[in-house]
């Protein structure tokens, strides 16, 4: 059986404070990530520019990303005495690797969109869509290394990153061979989701520390943080992709289900006794899912304690997160953001 600790009320909202706090975070570097990225962008060919500019939401009128990874490498920086501007091109970079992971990914899941607006491959077509993606993906490194960073710490940069972005591969494709598969232990699940989503945030985390000339000590608990920080990430993510709102997270929800993807929500029912376990491993058949059963099937997870199962489990990954943030030799009140923005995504509805 799969088991969890900590289990929060998935139904009560973030509180005003803790969203506050974090969107201040949040916000107070979106203007410089969209201006690196702008000019990240001013080396790729002209022909992937308006795709590329499309996906990254860089259009008027788009729905920006979180932009978490890039407000992570910045403010562990901030919080390490680093220099801004080589923390907003590392970060930069991580957020063209995560752009580029995103639009490969939309084409697996089949995912018709993102940010509330059609997915590149439903405008542009795969190919289209394949080649910027490759694009996002050069630029990054590019990025990287046109830092003005020194040359040690140009070479650590890209070394993260770029062990970073195979695992995450990794991880992808760990994700596509469980996709209709007999129900994983958890263990297989957390370490899927630990290369999939923990590795470049923790590359994140890290870039900050070597923004900031750290030793290789700071760099290692920084990118420790990220990776456990990834993993409750996720967790909510999985969470969101079966019970959120698609109004609100941009993205469509129940479509994990409807492919039979192994996310939290299908493997904890999958442990299950009684007519929840009957129907979750009916739902792994070809036919098990439709459109139109779908609302039933979340109805009877909730019923089921799903939910609140998953909310517990992103609990307890976020108290780990929190612990491992503790152990960083950061500025009192970059700690006291870290924790708030913690917090925050452990708990989001977007």
């Amino acid at each position: 059986m799969l088991s969890e600790q900590g289990a929060a009320d998935p139904t009560q909202p973030v509180s005003n404070s803790v969203a506050a706090a974090a969107q201040m975070v949040m916000g107070r570097y979106q203007e410089q990530i969209t201006d690196g990225l702008r000019s990240a962008l001013e080396i790729l060919p002209a022909e992937v520019t308006d795709p590329s500019q499309y996906h990254l939401g860089l259009k008027p009128g788009a729905r920006p990303g979180k932009a978490l990874r890039p407000t992570l490498t910045m403010l562990i920086a901030e919080g390490l005495g680093g220099v801004a501007e080589w923390a907003q091109k590392l970060g930069v970079a991580v957020q063209l690797i995560h752009d580029f992971s995103l639009v490969h990914d939309d084409i697996v899941d089949e995912d018709r969109s993102r940010r509330g607006q059609p997915a590149l491959w439903v405008r542009d077509g795969m190919p289209t869509a394949l080649n910027t993606g490759d694009a996002l993906l050069t630029a990054a490194f590019l990025t990287v290394t046109r830092s003005g960073a020194p040359p040690r710490l140009v070479q650590l940069a890209a070394d993260l990153l770029g062990a970073a972005t195979l695992e995450m591969v990794g991880g992808q494709q760990a994700d596509i061979e469980a996709t209709g598969k007999p129900p994983a232990e958890l263990s297989a699940y957390l370490r899927m989701i630990d290369l999939k989503t923990g590795a470049l945030l923790g590359a994140a985390t890290g870039m900050g520390a070597v923004a900031a000339r750290a030793s290789l000590e700071v760099v290692s608990a920084c990118e420790t943080f990220g990776r456990t920080l990834g993993t409750a990430f996720q967790l909510r993510d999985d969470t969101l992709g079966v019970f959120g709102d698609s109004e609100t997270t941009g993205k469509p929800v129940g479509n994990d289900l409807l492919r039979r993807k192994q996310g939290l929500p299908l493997l904890l029912a999958l442990s299950c006794q009684g007519e929840l376990g009957r129907a979750a491993r009916s739902w792994l058949e070809p036919d098990g899912l439709s459109v139109g059963t779908l609302p039933a099937a979340v109805e009877l997870l909730r019923e089921g304690g799903v939910e609140t199962r998953c909310a517990g489990l992103t609990t307890t990954w976020t108290e780990k997160a929190l612990g491992a943030a503790a152990k960083l030799p950061l500025e009192a009140r970059v700690g006291e953001e870290i924790e708030q923005l913690c917090r925050w995504l452990g708990e989001r509805w977007s």
